[in-house]
């Protein structure tokens, strides 16, 4: 896979095509296909972003009009905005706020989550600059990919506003697939909220030593 990323970094220097090509593989029925596209853009954008930095903004702005095109399908689009801000958060962090527009839409909301979660990862305080307060009610959503992965968000961000309804989820034993760095991880809810748990706790832990 690393090599994968070098060879397409250097195709991005020498070709500013490539991205447009990159992004027309998201239009993939297969997801987990388009998951392992969208982390592979994010990882290239990372690196080409120290050099280019326009040729990503550019992207950005496409996949943005994209998702905001009823008439087009949004494939692909949310993952990869967020894969993107999560490898350079300190350049394209701003955008964050905006992938809440998209929660309105069933067919982008696992997609959203996904995205603030990767985000959140590395660069927590980006999430809670966005009113993302509003998210708390799909921890109780009737999609259990949803709920794990809101468990994961939530955790990630060490939301304790949160922890009692995460506490809830504990028994939640659907089997759901998420995707970590291009690959799928089979989980469950429960495994999800478990984590969550955690991070928040010792968050609190750490706070009052």
């Amino acid at each position: 896979v690393a090599r994968d990323i070098d060879a397409l970094v250097d195709l991005s220097f020498d070709d500013r095509k490539t991205l447009r090509f990159l992004q027309r593989l998201l239009y993939e029925p297969d997801e987990a296909a388009r998951y392992r596209t969208a982390w592979l853009i994010g990882q290239v954008c990372a690196r080409l972003s120290t050099r280019e930095p326009g040729s990503v903004a550019d992207l950005m702005h496409r996949l943005f009009e994209a998702c905001s095109d009823s008439a087009s399908t949004s494939w692909g689009m949310v993952e990869t905005i967020g894969a993107i801000i999560a490898g350079r958060p300190d350049i394209y962090g701003a955008f964050t706020r905006y992938l809440l527009n998209y929660m309105g839409d069933e067919s982008t909301q696992a997609q959203v989550i996904w995205a603030l979660g990767e985000i959140a990862a590395s660069r927590p305080d980006l999430i809670r600059k966005t009113p993302f307060y509003s998210t708390f009610a799909f921890l109780g959503h009737e999609n259990p990919v949803i709920r794990g992965l809101m468990a994961r968000l939530l955790g990630r961000i060490q939301a304790s506003e949160a922890l009692f309804q995460i506490m809830g989820l504990q028994a939640d034993q659907h089997p759901i697939t998420i995707y970590e760095e291009g690959r799928p991880l089979q989980t469950t809810v429960a495994r999800l909220a478990a984590e969550a748990i955690e991070n928040i706790q010792r968050n609190k832990e750490a706070v009052h030593e």
